[in-house]
């Protein structure tokens, strides 16, 4: 007798026989299907193939027809009665009236009058307009005239000749220059505020100079705050530069140099200050922070 176990496989061998059957039948069904629908598509083919030649052989007829009839009415009328007479002279000539009548039927009839559009279109166009007058090419610019250039030399001549015969030609060109540079200074309000500057801070521009002449510092801080404090006087003036040419005694080699070291200390200054603030954060990127030092580090050779 079988034991347990054989009992067991052949319900499970028989579970997946019956399985398998089922899969098969479905299979079966599905394959049947798509022969079908393969028949289908098969049959919608020929018959869109058929539509399409179908198409094709009406739109080739219409072409044919057209060609036809563009050559039929392009042709003159002209050419079908010469052919006409020339086949009448070459029969023989009848004077029965059964002659005349089939002569009559076989002249062809003469081919439609185009329509009025057409007729329009073939007719000449109009002649162009006649060219516009020509213009004088520079009317509008200005036209020298040699004569009066001429006269106008002439005459100058005449004056400078007159000029050096007297001998004063260069005491009058000196007075006249001096005399148009004192006009255009005393109509200047930019030179004639720089001549109340000199007049109103003339004082002041003095002490100033005595005190930057004299000027002698062991600490640089003593420098920042010496410049400070001298262009805040000077900040009165319209213009420093004009003021204090003035001025000859003015030491302006020593004043730039005051504040070229002060504004030198104060770069300085705010350098230590963006270094000493400086912080390397964990959470930022490393290249970030060497780009920073970098940058702090060609100011400081710059500096």
């Amino acid at each position: 007798m079988p034991s347990g176990n054989d009992g067991a496989t052949v319900t499970f061998l028989k579970r997946e026989l019956e399985a398998s059957f089922v899969k098969i039948d479905s299979l079966e069904s599905e394959n049947h299907e798509l022969k079908q629908e393969i028949s289908r598509l098969k049959t919608q083919i020929n018959t869109l193939k058929a539509h399409d030649l179908e198409r094709k052989s009406t739109l080739w007829k219409k072409l044919q027809s057209s060609m036809d009839s563009s050559k039929d009415f392009n042709d003159p009328p002209q050419k079908t009665k010469l052919q006409v007479d020339v086949v009448l002279d070459h029969a023989p000539f009848k004077k029965s009236s059964s002659n005349n009548t089939e002569a009559k039927a076989m002249l062809p009839k003469p081919p439609p009058s185009p329509p009025q559009w057409l007729q329009r279109r073939v007719t000449a166009p109009p002649p162009p307009p006649p060219p516009l007058p020509s213009s004088p090419v520079g009317s509008k610019a200005v036209r020298r005239v040699p004569a009066v250039m001429e006269f106008y030399r002439s005459l100058m001549k005449r004056d400078t000749q007159k000029e050096n015969k007297n001998g004063v030609v260069g005491v009058v060109s000196v007075t006249y220059s001096r005399d148009m540079i004192g006009e255009i200074e005393n109509r200047s309000t930019y030179l004639t505020s720089i001549k109340s500057d000199v007049e109103k801070y003339g004082q002041l521009l003095n002490f100033l100079i005595r005190e930057v002449q004299s000027a002698a510092f062991t600490e640089i801080s003593d420098v920042e705050a010496f410049v400070k404090w001298l262009d805040g006087e000077l900040s009165c003036l319209v213009d420093e530069r004009a003021v204090l040419k003035h001025f000859p005694q003015w030491p302006e080699r020593k004043a730039d140099a005051l504040r070229e070291a002060a504004f030198s200390f104060r770069d300085l200054k705010n350098l230590e200050s963006e270094v000493l603030a400086f912080k390397c954060v964990p959470k930022q990127p490393l290249v970030q922070s060497l780009r920073k030092m970098q940058a702090l580090q060609d100011r400081q050779g710059g500096v």
